[in-house]
């Protein structure tokens, strides 16, 4: 009887010391692990919270910035590394790049109390208590391609290195919000165009000229008002007319479908069809005296289009 008595009651022990034992390694893990704050005191500066961009096209790339001021409270043996979470809180889109721009790293997306390489000031190294330091955090991204409202919160934190990543600050949280529209029309021709005229003598002034085509792209019909605009002066009393970066020398603008010369910062409204639009502007230089100067010369132009 007590053979069996005492077989009975010891597994049941040893089964209770083990579930003891085990409860007892699971509490003093998640004690080692909590997290330490107040290491750092930071002061934001520049634009902080939300940040509204405004409307924006699909595509568009757009910039923030994250920026403080810190002072070191508590001791850092190794140093202060940069980590970030992000994620949308309303619509969805591409990852924004995270940018530290003191130390030229990019910064991980990855959990506080995870340690990266990536360390304020500049480069990993021991803090002392009193240390003052800035961080400058650029976060570049591009609006999606569909229309709508996109909102993304970012969150910027640091964990200590080499063992001490119990100790971490949360620095930072900035909500990035911008609303994606669709453009009436896109250009379809480079921003910048280039036009040469190559070698010119006397007997080529009277056919000398060159046409600048710009493409407007359009999803819907729409009137545009055109300005051109020389950055050269315009010659007083000759409409289209301009200097060039050669003295004796000018350059007259033309509206290419017309034949008219162009008044200088005057809108002229096109009614653009919806798909492929062609804008045309011709450019003849023309002397200034009977004396045909020598050398090369220039002549600049900024052409707008402004529509709903």
């Amino acid at each position: 009887m007590n053979d069996s008595t005492v077989q009975s009651l010891r597994p049941r022990w040893v089964k209770g010391s083990l579930l003891l034992l085990t409860m007892f390694f699971m509490f003093a893990s998640q004690q080692a692990f909590a997290l330490i704050q107040n290491n750092l005191s930071c002061t934001q500066t520049g634009t902080t919270g939300t940040i509204d961009l405004g409307v924006l096209t699909p595509g568009q790339t757009f910039t923030a910035n994250m920026t403080a001021n810190c002072r070191v409270t508590r001791w850092y043996p190794y140093g202060s590394s940069l980590q970030h979470t992000q994620s949308y809180t309303q619509g969805s889109g591409n990852k924004l790049q995270v940018f530290h721009t003191n130390s030229g790293q990019m910064v991980p997306e990855q959990p506080i109390g995870t340690p990266s390489t990536v360390c304020m000031p500049s480069s990993c190294v021991q803090l002392f208590v009193g240390d003052t330091f800035s961080y400058n955090v650029q976060l570049t991204g591009t609006a999606y391609v569909t229309p709508g409202n996109y909102s993304i919160r970012v969150s910027l934190t640091d964990t200590s290195i080499r063992g001490y990543q119990a100790y971490g600050d949360y620095l930072q949280t900035v909500l990035i919000n911008y609303s994606v529209v669709q453009p009436a029309c896109s250009l379809g021709t480079p921003k910048t165009m280039n036009l040469s005229f190559g070698t010119l003598s006397n007997n080529d002034f009277s056919s000398a000229q060159q046409v600048a085509n710009v493409t407007m792209n359009c999803f819907t019909p729409v009137a545009a008002n055109v300005t051109l605009s020389p950055t050269q002066a315009a010659i007083s009393g000759s409409p289209g007319v301009s200097a060039t970066t050669l003295a004796g020398l000018s350059m007259a603008a033309t509206w290419a479908d017309l034949g008219n010369a162009v008044n200088f910062n005057v809108r002229r409204v096109f009614i653009l069809k919806t798909g492929a639009n062609t804008i045309s502007l011709g450019f003849r230089p023309q002397l200034n005296t009977s004396v045909l100067p020598t050398g090369n010369f220039t002549s600049q132009y900024t052409l707008t289009i402004t529509y709903p």
